[in-house]
């Protein structure tokens, strides 16, 4: 006896929360079998679980969540195929398809805590028939209609030098985006005593806060970096650079009280040879439709 759950996902391998999932069970017999149902289940489950050291008994904290946050029950899938209780040999097959709400959180794994969603083939009795596929979900984040995050944005930094005046740094990019578009940054930089600069880097931070109701954790992840170094020591100055985004899971938008909740960053920093560097964060966020921006 053979089964085996097949999804019809986009080229990603995903599905978006909102939308329909389909596919197919198949299950291959090589004798007739009897079964009094066969079952498919669909679940989400999101669990945390970390621990700090304390000062007092009992010295370690623990601190853990598990919550579902999707359960689908479909029946006696097969009930059709069979002649009573009983499932001829041959080829079975049970295309199958379910709706995602819009306010599930994306597929998510780390050290500290998992998002994961399953379809789960279950016979009664149980031991004749088990077999489980998972699936991975990304919120459907489309940022379209918010004019201004489809504008560039302006950030404006600055440092004061003890005995080298005063260094100006003007950030132009966009706020918001989705993988596989290409962010530009255009930075004009006042340096008024021509200050000598080794390097800038833009690193998109991926900001992890994961919340259970004993309390919360912190965590960050680099993802990708860009860097600029060909300056040319003027009083003012225009450097021109882009940064591929790759895929990712998109920012907690739409989400209540998530267990995983994720957000990004631009960290910017200016780096001197002689000083010390300066760094800045610029907030984005990552979409799952690309967003049409203005003109640059």
């Amino acid at each position: 006896m053979a089964c085996t759950i097949n999804f019809n996902s986009d080229s990603t391998g995903s599905f978006y929360a909102g939308d329909i999932v389909t596919g197919t069970v198949i299950l291959e017999l090589k004798n007739d079998q009897k079964f009094q149902s066969i079952d498919l289940k669909v679940t989400g489950i999101c669990k945390a679980s970390w621990t700090r050291s304390m000062p007092t008994m009992p010295y370690i904290k623990i601190y853990s969540e598990k919550k579902k946050v999707l359960s689908l029950l479909m029946t006696d899938i097969f009930r059709d195929h069979s002649n009573g209780s009983t499932l001829p040999a041959g080829i079975h097959q049970y295309p199958f398809h379910f709706a995602l709400p819009a306010d599930i959180p994306s597929s998510f794994e780390s050290s500290i805590a998992k998002v994961i969603y399953t379809v789960k083939i279950k016979s009664k009795p149980a031991y004749k028939l088990r077999k489980m596929a998972s699936f991975n979900v990304l919120g459907n984040i489309n940022l379209n209609h918010i004019e201004e995050l489809l504008m560039p944005s302006f950030n404006e930094f600055r440092k004061t030098f003890r005995n080298s005046g005063k260094f100006t740094i003007c950030v132009r990019t966009y706020k918001a985006f989705a993988p596989k578009q290409s962010i530009p940054f255009e930075i004009t930089i006042i340096n008024e005593k021509k200050v000598k600069i080794r390097k800038i880097n833009v690193i998109l931070i991926q900001k992890i806060r994961y919340n259970v109701q004993s309390g919360w954790a912190d965590e960050e992840k680099k993802i990708c970096k860009t860097e600029y170094k060909k300056f040319s020591q003027n009083i003012a100055e225009i450097c021109f650079f882009n940064m591929e985004i790759p895929h990712l899971i998109p920012s907690s938008l739409n989400l209540i009280e998530p267990m995983v909740d994720i957000s990004y960053i631009f960290r910017l920093q200016v780096i001197f040879p002689f000083h010390f560097t300066l760094q800045e964060e610029i907030p984005v966020t990552v979409a799952t439709s690309p967003v049409i921006h203005c003109e640059f």
